[in-house]
């Protein structure tokens, strides 16, 4: 859609709203924004966003930490727990 449905201002580039009533141009549009918005709050760097505008961000450290471990695959864990044993036993082993 090159304008807007509902004020009619021409479309920008490759923005999904308008920027002076902020309506979606199309449906699809929407669906797109929202799921960027999805895919932002999910990925590591959209969650460190979120830690770091909270009020308190060791709080909500502590449960990006638990959240972060809950979503990790069982095999992942096993693997990652081997790797620290090992490392373990060799630093143990040398001194």
């Amino acid at each position: 859609m090159k304008n807007c449905p509902q004020c009619g201002k021409p479309r920008q580039g490759e923005t999904f709203k308008c920027p002076v009533c902020q309506v979606f141009y199309s449906q699809i549009d929407e669906i797109l924004y929202e799921e960027q918005q999805l895919l932002e709050r999910r990925s590591l760097s959209g969650r460190l966003k979120n830690v770091w505008a909270a009020a308190d961000r060791q709080a909500a450290l502590k449960q990006l930490r638990a959240d972060l471990w809950r979503e990790t695959p069982l095999k992942t864990k096993i693997t990652l727990l081997t790797i620290f044993a090992f490392v373990f036993a060799l630093i143990v082993s040398v001194l």
